[in-house]
C-alpha cells in the first residue's frame, strides 16, 4: 500500500474515532507500527479536517441532495470530510485520485452503494471547486493512479 494512501486509512480511523468517541489522541492500536510518512500525511489531514469542519460539512451538505450530514453514517461522513479537505487544500493532488481513493475507502470501509454516494458528491464538489480540472470521479484520467 502506498504511503498517502496508507495515511488516508489512518486519518479515517482517527477521525472515525474521534467522532464516534470524542478521543482525540493518537492511542489506537498499531499506530506505532505505521510508517513515519504515513503518520505525518494522516496528521495533515486529521488536523485540516478539524480546523476547518464546519465549512468542510457545509460543502458537503450542499452537494448531497436530500441527504442531511446528520443522516450520513459516521464512516461515510467521514470519508466525504477528508475527501473535501484534500479537493479545497490539496491542489497539487489531481481530482480523480482524491475521488478515486474516497471510493475505495468507502468501498472497503462502508459498502458498495456508499462508494457510489462518495463518487456522486465529490464529483459535483469538484466541480465546483477545482473548475480547471473538476470532476471525472471514478472515470477520470487519473482514477488509476495510486499515490
Amino acid at each position: 500500500m502506498g504511503v498517502r494512501r496508507e495515511g488516508r486509512e489512518l486519518a479515517l480511523k482517527l477521525l472515525y474515532r474521534e467522532e464516534v468517541t470524542g478521543l482525540t489522541d493518537l492511542a489506537i492500536p498499531d499506530i506505532s507500527e505505521e510508517r513515519p510518512s504515513a503518520l505525518e500525511f494522516a496528521t495533515e489531514i486529521v488536523e485540516g479536517v478539524r480546523a476547518d469542519v464546519e465549512g468542510i460539512d457545509r460543502v458537503i451538505s450542499s452537494a448531497s441532495e436530500h441527504w442531511e450530514i446528520s443522516r450520513m453514517g459516521a464512516v461515510d461522513r467521514t470519508i466525504l470530510r477528508i475527501g473535501v479537505f484534500e479537493l479545497v487544500h490539496a491542489p497539487g493532488t489531481p481530482v480523480g485520485v482524491i475521488i478515486n481513493e474516497a471510493v475505495d475507502c468507502a468501498r472497503k470501509y462502508s459498502s458498495e452503494e456508499c462508494g457510489r454516494f462518495v463518487n456522486g458528491v465529490l464529483d459535483r464538489i469538484a466541480r465546483e471547486t477545482r473548475p480547471d480540472g473538476a470532476g471525472g470521479g471514478q472515470e477520470s484520467e487519473h482514477a488509476g493512479e495510486a499515490e
